[in-house]
C-alpha cells in the first residue's frame, strides 16, 4: 500500500486513516463471505412462540422460542448462531435491520365454564380474580406493563410459566385468567374450551418486528426467507 497503517501511541499502537479506510472498504466483502457458507442451510430463526403457529410450515427455516433475557436475544444474532428475529422487541443499535410485519390484539381467556366470568370481563372480574402470567420480560417489563401508555394496578398473580401454550392449558383447567394474542387464542381456543374476551384495561396492540444483523441486508437467501415470513403474515393481518 506503501502507507503506513498503525503509528507508536503512548506504550502502544493506534490506527492510521489509512487503517481506518481499508477496514471499511473491506468490512462489506468480508460480510459477505461469512454469509455464502450459510446460503444452503436452513435459516435459523428465534420466534416468539405467540406467533409461531403462522410461521412453522414455511421451508428451509428452523424455529426455536426467542428467550427470556432479552440481552441473550440480540448475542444470538450478534454471533449468528441464530439469522433472525420474531419478536415485539425493538432495537436502534445501526447493526440490525428493524421490520415490522405484523399487529395482534392482546386478549384475555378463561375456561368456558368459569363460575364467576360470564359473557364479557369486567374490570372488577380482572382484578378480583387470579392470573397465569409470562416469566418473558420485554424492555425490562411484564407484558401488560409493556403495551400499556401508563401504570397498570398489579394483577394476582398465582403462577407464572415460560410457556404461553402451556399458561393456555393451565386455564382451561382452572379458574384462572390467561393472556393471550388474538390469532393464537382463536386458534387454540376451541381445541381447549376457552372463551376469548377482550380486555378490561386499556393496552396497545402487539407490533410484531422481524430483527436481523446488517450483514444480511442484501443476501438473496435471507431476504427470499424474508420475504415468504412477510407474506405469511400479510395473509393473517386483520
Amino acid at each position: 500500500m506503501g502507507k503506513a497503517l498503525f503509528v507508536r501511541e503512548g506504550r502502544g499502537i493506534a490506527p492510521t486513516g489509512a487503517a481506518v479506510a481499508l477496514a471499511n472498504k473491506i468490512e462489506s466483502p468480508l460480510s459477505v463471505l461469512e454469509t455464502v457458507e450459510a446460503q444452503d442451510d436452513a435459516l435459523k430463526v428465534h420466534c416468539s412462540e405467540t406467533v409461531l403457529h403462522l410461521l412453522k410450515d414455511l421451508p428451509g427455516m428452523e424455529f426455536s422460542d426467542a428467550p427470556l433475557d432479552e440481552n441473550e436475544v440480540f448475542d444470538d444474532l450478534t454471533s449468528q448462531k441464530v439469522d433472525l428475529l420474531i419478536d415485539v422487541l425493538h432495537n436502534k443499535r445501526h447493526s440490525f435491520v428493524v421490520e415490522e410485519v405484523f399487529t395482534d390484539e392482546p386478549v384475555c381467556l378463561t375456561r368456558a365454564d368459569h363460575p364467576r366470568i360470564g359473557e364479557t370481563m369486567t374490570y372488577e372480574d380482572f382484578y378480583r380474580e387470579q392470573h397465569i402470567a409470562l416469566k418473558i420480560r420485554r424492555s425490562e417489563m411484564n407484558t401488560i406493563d409493556f403495551l400499556s401508555d401508563k401504570p397498570v394496578a398489579p394483577r394476582s398473580v398465582k403462577v407464572e410459566t415460560c410457556s404461553i401454550s402451556g399458561m393456555l392449558m393451565l386455564a382451561s383447567d382452572s379458574d384462572y385468567i390467561a393472556s393471550a394474542n388474538r390469532s393464537l387464542a382463536e386458534r387454540i381456543a376451541p381445541m381447549l374450551g376457552l372463551k376469548i374476551y377482550t380486555y378490561p384495561i386499556p393496552l396497545n396492540h402487539l407490533h410484531y418486528r422481524m430483527i436481523y444483523h446488517r450483514r444480511y441486508l442484501h443476501d438473496e437467501n435471507h431476504k427470499q426467507k424474508r420475504e415468504q415470513i412477510k407474506a405469511i403474515f400479510k395473509q393473517h393481518q386483520k
